[in-house]
């Protein structure tokens, strides 16, 4: 085996490692939002607000914001699919548990807002594992300041 050779799969074992560890950490294989891709926080502050999502179940905007951040890192063409679940959007709106959005085009921050309110309105907050998990917390500065 060349240096070359060696040289060159070490780099690919690195970079697998680097991809396999950013999966991980961004939720079991969904795409971190790039700085391209991610809606801004005031934007999704703002969402939540024309949905009627803030104040939802006593929810302030703050933490939906926050929650949106924790689910999707902002991005609103994230995607979940496993085999269990296919959640789409800010708030990665699960259309398998929640069929009635499988017309909805998930991937815009207004409509993923509002079936979240729907969402919202009918489980509660808890509906949201990063809720329900404190994983929405490391996020709430955030919000607050773009709410």
């Amino acid at each position: 085996m060349s240096i070359r050779r060696t040289a060159k799969s070490s780099l690919r074992n690195r970079l697998a490692a680097i991809t396999v560890a950013g999966a991980a950490a961004t939720g079991l294989g969904m795409i971190a939002a790039s700085p391209a891709s991610a809606a801004s926080d005031v934007s999704i502050a703002q969402a939540a607000k024309n949905a009627g999502l803030s104040g939802c179940r006593g929810v302030p905007t703050a933490t939906w914001v926050a929650i949106a951040l924790a689910e999707s890192g902002g991005n609103p063409s994230a995607r979940l699919a496993t085999s269990i679940e296919d959640s789409r959007g800010l708030w990665q709106i699960n259309t398998w548990a929640h069929p009635w959005t499988k017309s909805t085009n998930l991937y815009d921050a207004s409509a993923n807002a509002a079936a979240a309110k729907k969402v919202c309105s009918s489980q509660g907050p808890t509906a949201w594992s990063t809720y329900t998990n404190g994983a929405y917390l490391k996020y709430l500065h955030r919000g607050h300041a773009a709410s």
